[in-house]
């Protein structure tokens, strides 16, 4: 049975992937509108807004499936043993760093949101939703993480 966690990654990576097929739907409805002299304005902020959500939303998704690009010059050299404690130490390493991103993350949509900060540009755009899709993907991320950890952890 796949745990709620797992469910939620695997929706996050799918609508991601949805939203990806935006993105190109967008880069193109800015190059025909800009061909026929007609450019849709915001357009390329609102497909920059969108690449960054979908970046944020498969990160758990990655994590749990264990695709993130990892470079293994030291861990393949070494024993299961040693491998599975280094392995270890970078998840817990990992869960340190990202709890200090998503409290600077989680301080930054809070002063967007009061500030009612926008993107410059010919069409102002609010950053405080954009902002908050990375903390959610940064907060599921930690949840892998720590899943994966934990996991880590039973086999030991």
């Amino acid at each position: 049975m796949k745990s709620i966690l797992s469910r939620i990654n695997h929706f996050m990576a799918t609508l991601g992937g949805l939203l990806m097929s935006i993105v190109v739907v967008l880069f193109l409805m800015n190059i025909i509108s800009r061909e026929i002299n007609k450019p849709i304005q915001g357009l390329l902020q609102l497909a920059v807004f969108t690449t960054i959500i979908v970046v944020y939303m498969g990160l758990a998704y990655c994590e749990e499936k264990d695709e993130h690009i990892k470079i293994e010059i030291v861990a393949s050299r070494v024993s299961l043993l040693i491998k599975g404690k280094m392995k270890m130490i970078v998840k817990i390493i990992e869960i340190f760093i990202l709890s200090i991103c998503i409290y600077a993350v989680s301080l930054d949509v809070y002063s967007a949101y009061i500030t009612k900060a926008t993107i410059t540009g010919t069409v102002p755009m609010i950053l405080w939703p954009v902002k908050s899709v990375v903390l959610v993907g940064l907060i599921l991320f930690w949840l892998q993480i720590c899943q994966v950890l934990l996991r880590l952890y039973q086999k030991k």
